[in-house]
């Protein structure tokens, strides 16, 4: 399972949210958004970026 964002990457804020719903992860600050990469997702993005 994968550690739910307690801080932006994008801003650095602590004030993130999660919605259980779209299983998305929200900063209140600076509006990211975001998702949890399924495994397909995953894969595709280490094998595209050259991560083991």
């Amino acid at each position: 399972m994968v550690q739910p964002l307690e801080q932006c990457p994008a801003c650095g804020s602590d004030n993130v949210i999660f919605n259980k719903k779209r299983g998305e992860t929200v900063c209140k600050d600076c509006k990211e958004i975001f998702a949890e990469l399924s495994p397909d997702d995953e894969r595709q993005f280490e094998d595209a970026s050259g991560i083991i």
